[in-house]
């Protein structure tokens, strides 16, 4: 996955939300120095803060072909 990519948010298994989701791949971010996280800028929702870039773990996300 690099910046720029088109990705889509995978529903946990057992979710009942089957919304599909889309967004471009921002970059990866670090916090505490041990848990990475991936930053999307999804097209058609914020994040809760209201920004337009939010985190999402990144094996919750995959990359559109």
């Amino acid at each position: 996955m690099k910046p720029g990519d088109l990705v889509k948010f995978k529903c946990p298994p057992g979710s009942i939300e089957r919304v599909i989701q889309y967004g471009t791949f921002v970059g990866f971010r670090v916090f505490d120095g041990k848990y990475e996280c991936a930053e999307v800028m999804w097209f058609n929702s914020r994040a809760p803060n209201g920004d337009a870039v939010s985190t999402v773990q990144k094996d919750l996300i995959e990359v559109v072909l």
